[in-house]
């Protein structure tokens, strides 16, 4: 009895030992996969990449950088250019980008349309230097600063990299050339010339710019003041320049503190298209419409309401649009060889005809419309 215990203990025993032996075999399946999870980690750099192009998103987002950019032929040799605002969200930009989206498909480049977030020098050095790391083949800029971005503009320069300014210029030594919208001067002038007419040139009268270092806003109140001194304007009386940053609510804000210190304000010149809106949106909600005229540089959607309701009869403005379609066609001349940027060279800028590099390294765009109830309707962007 003892051993036929003993024989089935002895069994029991072997049959164990068979079945830990089989289980060794599936154990040894996921040691060989080892080398899977180590691919799966070789992949992480294509996430990367991936991160990368949800940042070209999210510039598309914003300001729908590349969402028509040409693809045809290119006579620009398919380059990528960027068209670099004072800020992003402004509406006057925005109108700018759309004909320099235009160019692009026509001349088949691509261009990035990329600012910074609020209009400040400091954010667009950072910036242009990012985009100068990235090797684009141009760059078309709209200064906060004129002096601060020369620095910048240079670096881009030493790297063979051609700097078109336009709208607000970089100073002599950061730019190639700069696309001017207009004469300065006539716009100063125009612009306190038009606000005479409307309150019958008599009264108080404020300025409520972008901010203080735009080098654009700063040559045109220059004007403005040396209008204010002729003869016809004796009974007009400058009383503040105060600045809204080309921001919506602090060009509000300050249109409003305007009308609290002056509560006979007659009118608000507003060269920028963030404060004239604001502007006029600060006297529609203090019932003063007809007591305060706004007027100023603005674009026709953004005020066509303001028009019709008299809060702002009229007010001066380019094409921003064919501001940015020009800048490109400038940015790619240059770029591509055509011509190198100096007074007396001529280049075909499309729909727009022939422009010329004037002594002073600028090429003009022309004269500013002055919209009204007449016309405004007729007017689409």
């Amino acid at each position: 009895m003892r051993n036929k215990s003993i024989a089935v203990v002895m069994l029991i025993l072997l049959i164990s030992v068979l079945t830990a032996c089989g289980a060794e075999t599936p154990t040894a399946t996921p040691a060989a996969s080892e080398p899977t999870a180590t691919t799966a980690s070789a992949t992480e750099p294509t996430a990367t990449t991936a991160q990368a192009g949800e940042a070209t998103a999210t510039t598309a987002e914003t300001g729908e950088a590349t969402a028509t950019s040409g693809s045809g032929a290119a006579t620009g040799g398919g380059k990528t250019y960027a068209l670099v605002p004072k800020n992003l969200g402004n509406p006057y930009f925005d109108t700018a980008n759309k004909g320099a989206q235009e160019a692009a498909k026509e001349l088949g480049v691509t261009v990035n349309y990329t600012g910074p977030s609020t209009a400040d020098a400091t954010q667009q050095i950072q910036l242009i230097n990012s985009l100068i790391a990235q090797g684009v083949n141009g760059l078309a800029i709209s200064a906060d600063d004129s002096d601060a971005l020369v620095p910048a503009g240079k670096a881009a320069l030493d790297a063979k990299i051609p700097v078109v300014s336009w709208d607000s210029q970089i100073a002599q030594g950061g730019r190639t050339v700069h696309v001017n919208q207009a004469v300065s001067e006539d716009i100063g002038r125009t612009e306190v010339q038009l606000l005479a007419k409307l309150i019958g040139s008599k009264g108080k009268i404020a300025i409520l710019s972008a901010t203080s270092t735009a080098p654009n806003q700063n040559e045109w109140i220059k004007w403005m003041k040396d209008e204010l001194t002729k003869p016809e304007y004796k009974d007009m009386q400058l009383v503040a320049t105060v600045y809204g940053d080309d921001q919506d609510e602090k060009s509000y804000t300050e249109a409003q503190g305007l009308m609290t210190s002056y509560p006979d304000l007659a009118g608000i010149i507003s060269p920028t298209t963030v404060g004239i809106a604001a502007s006029a949106r600060a006297v529609t909600d203090a019932n003063k419409i007809g007591k305060v005229i706004v007027t100023g540089l603005g674009t026709p959607n953004q005020m066509r309401a303001y028009v019709k309701s008299g809060a702002s009869p009229a007010f001066e403005l380019w094409n921003p649009s064919d501001l940015g379609y020009l800048s490109i066609y400038t940015l790619d001349a240059i770029a591509s060889g055509k011509i190198k940027g100096s007074p007396g060279d001529s280049f075909k800028a499309g729909k727009l005809g022939d422009y010329k590099v004037d002594n002073d390294g600028v090429v003009l765009l022309g004269k500013p419309t002055v919209f009204d109830k007449d016309n405004i309707d007729k007017f689409d962007f």
